[in-house]
């Protein structure tokens, strides 16, 4: 179990830091309104923290675990029986990709904040 969990972690950590990384280079496309750059990556993180949610809820409706990167990524001994894998490997991608839509979501209020603060400082300037 331990092994799944490491692999559904690293297998979402993935696809969150690719996302982050395309959320970042928004950010830097528009660096010149520095309010209008942090509120497109609040946004940007929040559509992530809504399709992770999405996603994980529904995680249990895949047909096929062999289908799956958790079961590609592990070796032909380590990988349980079907129906035990099943269980195991959705229980443990639904736990990593609804824990890394809340920090999503944290991320996404903490670049709100920033982008409030830099309108309401330019207005005073």
């Amino acid at each position: 179990m331990e092994r799944i969990t490491q692999l559904a972690r690293l297998s979402v950590l993935r696809a969150w830091g690719f996302s982050g990384l395309a959320i970042l280079m928004v950010m830097m496309g528009t660096a010149s309104d520095l309010a209008a750059s942090f509120f497109f990556g609040a946004s940007g993180a929040l559509a992530v923290s809504a399709a992770m949610t999405v996603y994980g809820l529904t995680y249990h409706r895949r047909r096929r675990v062999e289908d799956t990167e958790v079961w590609i990524m592990l070796a032909e001994q380590e990988r349980p029986a079907r129906p035990v894998a099943r269980m195991l490997i959705v229980t443990a991608m639904r736990d990593q990709l609804l824990d890394k839509a809340y920090w999503s979501v944290r991320l996404a209020l903490g670049l709100f904040a920033v982008s409030i603060v830099l309108l309401l400082v330019s207005d005073r300037a």
